[in-house]
């Protein structure tokens, strides 16, 4: 194989193995996720419980983005893909095994440290491939992949009975196949040190609307995928179609990311987080009036996720708007630890709503997330010079450090 494509016309073909591995590793973690919250539920685990379990996943992923990154340099990428996938496929097939909340809890801190890792080895693979003119595809290739992947796992729940182990095997067996390509390629190691450090007053004192936004972001995709199964499940939709439902917010984030993006490219930028978050208050609220046994519930959280999953890319484009060229990749690592904050508050705040509204605190969570981002917005936006703008930058909410410099530097062209 060549080592450097660099310059070629087709971009993918150099890094396909690379895609199918981390297409693989997404379904299995998107069906994962999916059937944790129907089998916590169909095991009478209390629902502030499940939230506390399924935010442990993003304890995990919060510490392994700030700590994997050091292990790339000490003994290389293959390994850490290796390792960490082998070590997710096998936390994978124990969740069956120990039927409990505490060992859950700490299965799901297992597998978000070892996606973190892996999010960020593929990562920073891609950016070492990548040439200027080829950044912005790479990412746009990446950003599809990761969200494809997700839903189509998330769909697969109805294959098997979530109350036997079917589904669980069948995510190790993903997880574990996910080496095969990734193993057989040969990718020098990145030159450039993923940056860990961060400096959260800074970032927060320079850009608080994008802090604050890229925090609500985190809360809301968190929660969506950590207990919309748990939602679905009480309402009373069948186990088949609840993959359906969670897959319909992923579709909507996908289908709205570029023209929300662009738009925010001739609109002001914290008009478009403004609007975003006004109308994605009005959706969560719609949630809570319709019947459950709708089907509106599948276009409400469908429309939703197509508001929610894009804050984060708006979010990070504002951030970049505001900061020094020369601090955009130290903001990088202060983005990506809010975001994964947020990703752990929402879980646990919506699930004690869950258990003292029932489940229509749901929507009356997600909903709540975006009220404060509204009024904040509109305040900055009254009493706040315009900002300059750069260009959208576009980002998979699932994503680390790397994907951020990545993103960066397709900014530059």
């Amino acid at each position: 194989m060549v080592d450097n494509p660099r310059g070629r016309s087709g971009i993918v073909g150099p890094v396909l193995p690379l895609f199918a591995g981390l297409a693989l590793l997404m379904v299995g973690n998107g069906l994962l996720a999916a059937l944790l919250g129907v089998r916590a539920d169909l095991e009478g685990f209390n629902t502030v419980v499940i939230g506390v379990v399924m935010s442990m996943y993003y304890v995990g992923f919060l510490l392994g983005s700030l700590t994997i990154p050091r292990g790339l340099v000490a003994v290389g990428h293959i390994r850490v893909f290796a390792g960490l996938s082998a070590l997710a496929a096998a936390t994978s097939l124990t969740y069956s095994l120990l039927v409990t909340p505490v060992a859950w809890g700490v299965l799901r801190f297992i597998v978000g440290l070892c996606m973190s890792g892996l999010y960020v080895t593929v990562e920073s693979w891609l950016n070492e491939r990548s040439s200027n003119d080829t950044r912005g595809r790479m990412l746009s290739i990446y950003m599809l992949v990761v969200t494809l992947g997700l839903g189509i796992g998330q769909t697969m729940l109805g294959i098997a009975d979530p109350v036997d182990s079917t589904l669980f095997i069948l995510v190790g067996i993903l997880i574990s196949l996910a080496v095969v390509p990734v193993a057989l390629i040969r990718i020098p190691t990145p030159r450039e040190v993923i940056p860990v450090k961060l400096s959260l007053r800074e970032l927060t004192t320079t850009a608080p609307l994008g802090v604050l936004a890229v925090g609500v972001a985190g809360a809301a995709g968190g929660t969506i995928l950590a207990l919309g199964a748990v939602y679905a499940s009480k309402i009373g939709i069948d186990a088949a179609l609840i993959g359906v439902f969670l897959a319909s917010a992923m579709l909507g984030g996908a289908i709205t990311q570029y023209p929300l993006g662009r738009l925010s490219d001739v609109v002001p930028r914290r008009r478009v987080i403004l609007g975003v978050s006004a109308l994605a208050t009005a959706v969560s609220v719609a949630g809570t009036i319709v019947d459950a046994d709708s089907v509106w519930q599948f276009i409400l959280i469908g429309m939703y996720g197509a508001l929610a999953f894009p804050m984060y890319s708006l979010a990070v484009s504002h951030v970049n708007d505001l900061m020094p060229e020369d601090k955009l990749v130290a903001a990088a690592a202060g983005i990506v630890f809010v975001f994964g904050i947020g990703s752990v508050v929402g879980p646990l705040s919506v699930s004690i709503l869950m258990e003292v509204l029932g489940p229509v605190g749901f929507f009356w969570g997600l909903g709540a997330y975006f009220l404060p981002l509204v009024i904040y917005a509109f305040v900055r936006i009254v009493f706040n010079a315009r900002p300059d703008q750069s260009d959208f930058v576009s980002l998979p909410p699932r994503s680390s450090t790397a994907a951020a410099l990545l993103a960066e530097d397709s900014d530059d062209d």
